[in-house]
């Protein structure tokens, strides 16, 4: 079993984090000879990140928040929004860490991140401002966010993955894909901690472009895109981000769906099984292959196959709470036994 993000404590910052593991981390890394043959590259690893417990490499930034913030022996309440890889790793943290998870979603929140959500114990609740409702909780109930453009804790976790890329023997350039940019800023600390300096890109698709318009300003937006769903649209800090990727030598990439839905046969037939925006990466390498040319690459497959979007409706649960007003956010949470600051 994995030893978890603990292991590379060396290189985050700050006091010791509780000893929490969910099993994250030490994913599988395949080589792909034949795809670097045709791309024109020296080498090609695809990093496993979607065989991590929870389903993506979300397991690792969440980890290492709910462990820093975790007070031994006074549980808390963590509050959440999330399109539902964030909120599916947060809940199973919570789950060992013995705190309580509150994940507001959106109506569009796939059922099957619905259903992990709720058999890792969260409280569900549906809205559909479910980041202005989150923020509203926990600033009037005095409560931790661990939503990653609100937590400066949140990319930290991802500096076991650059360790773990690290370990594993030299690498020129790193593609994953990135809508808020949180995991992108944590490789680049990781590796910079290392002495390391890859080139890193950043992939994006749909209508979450943030980082890549700052560079392309003209791209445009892809509605109904598999990749990309739900996520942050416009982060922030996305010109910073966008400069510091230029800064390692790499950059951002769009890609379309017609790429990412090729790429899913092909890697189908090498028995991988991977997201939509797993797929992604593969496309952001191919149409960033000039740029890499001969250097030994890692596309990181970020997120589970059954995260793919489906017409799938949510079977009605009795366990999904929903609002639609803060006054209705207020009573829910006094409901669920707690107090406004």
């Amino acid at each position: 079993m994995s030893a978890g993000i603990g292991r590379f404590a060396h290189l985050f910052d700050g006091p010791a984090m509780a000893p929490l593991t969910v099993g994250e981390g030490d994913t599988e890394a395949s080589d792909a000879p034949e795809i670097a043959q045709e791309l024109g590259l020296a080498s090609l690893v695809l990093k496993r990140e979607d065989l991590n417990p929870s389903g993506s490499h979300k397991d690792r930034g969440v980890l290492h928040q709910v462990a820093r913030h975790h007070r031994p022996g006074s549980p808390q309440t963590f509050i959440l929004s999330s399109s539902g890889n964030a909120a599916v790793a947060a809940a199973a943290a919570c789950r060992v860490s013995g705190d309580r998870l509150i994940a507001f979603t959106a109506p569009g929140t796939a059922a099957a991140k619905r259903r992990k959500l709720l058999d890792r114990g969260a409280v569900v609740v549906e809205s559909v401002k479910p980041i202005n409702f989150a923020r509203y909780a926990a600033r009037v109930f005095g409560l931790v966010d661990l939503r990653g453009t609100k937590d400066p804790l949140a990319s930290v976790g991802y500096r076991s993955l650059a360790g773990e890329l690290h370990e594993a023997g030299p690498v020129d350039a790193v593609f994953t894909f990135s809508s808020s940019g949180i995991s992108m800023r944590g490789l680049d600390d990781g590796f910079a901690r290392l002495g390391a300096a890859p080139a890193l890109w950043s992939v994006q698709a749909g209508e979450c472009l943030g980082i890549v318009r700052c560079v392309a300003p003209d791209t445009e937006p892809e509605p109904g895109c598999p990749a990309g769903r739900l996520g942050i649209r416009n982060p922030p800090d996305a010109a910073a981000l966008a400069e510091r990727l230029v800064a390692t030598g790499g950059g951002s990439v769009a890609v379309r769906t017609d790429a990412i839905l090729a790429w899913r046969e092909r890697l189908r037939s090498m028995d991988v099984d991977t997201s939509a925006e797993g797929c992604a990466v593969l496309a952001g390498v191919e149409a960033m292959a000039d740029r890499v040319v001969d250097r030994r690459v890692v596309a990181i497959l970020t997120g589970a196959a059954d995260q793919w979007p489906t017409d799938e409706a949510p079977a009605p649960d009795d366990r999904v709470l929903r609002a639609a007003s803060y006054l209705e956010v207020r009573a829910l949470l006094v409901d669920l036994g707690l107090e406004p600051v």
